[in-house]
């Protein structure tokens, strides 16, 4: 599989598009909002030797592998679907997290997405849009 066709894949209903040499951008949230991109710290994400983990709540995890995942100079960004959204409780206590209940539903990261999509600077254009490391 190229990587074009890759890309199709994983940013299906996204619209995905290259903002650079170096970046892509696309919605934060696909037209059916089964696949959203979240922006997160890194405080929110960890790496294991089988992909990545994304913190929920003090003891609940999102696994997700390499290619959901975008590190780059601009910050984290995760791609989510509604279908492998799986919430499994860690072995591992994040003692620097609460319980939140509501973080362990597909619901608020859409919410998030939306939110974070819906950010616009003094000009009137989006000021948190995606730009996801080719």
């Amino acid at each position: 599989m190229s990587k074009k066709d890759f890309n199709e894949f994983r940013f299906a209903g996204l619209d995905y598009r290259s903002k650079s040499n170096k970046y892509l951008t696309m919605n934060r949230v696909s037209t059916d909002e089964s696949k959203i991109v979240v922006k997160v710290s890194d405080s929110h994400i960890f790496q294991t030797k089988y992909g990545y983990g994304l913190i929920l709540d003090r003891t609940h995890v999102v696994w997700l592998k390499d290619w959901q995942v975008n590190i780059n100079y601009y910050g984290i960004e995760v791609l989510l679907t509604r279908e492998y959204f799986n919430v499994k409780e860690s072995s591992k206590d994040f003692d620097e997290f609460c319980d939140e209940p509501e973080n362990l539903t597909w619901e608020e990261w859409l919410t998030t997405a939306k939110a974070q999509d819906s950010i616009l600077d003094e000009d009137g254009f989006k000021a948190n849009t995606v730009k996801w490391e080719k």
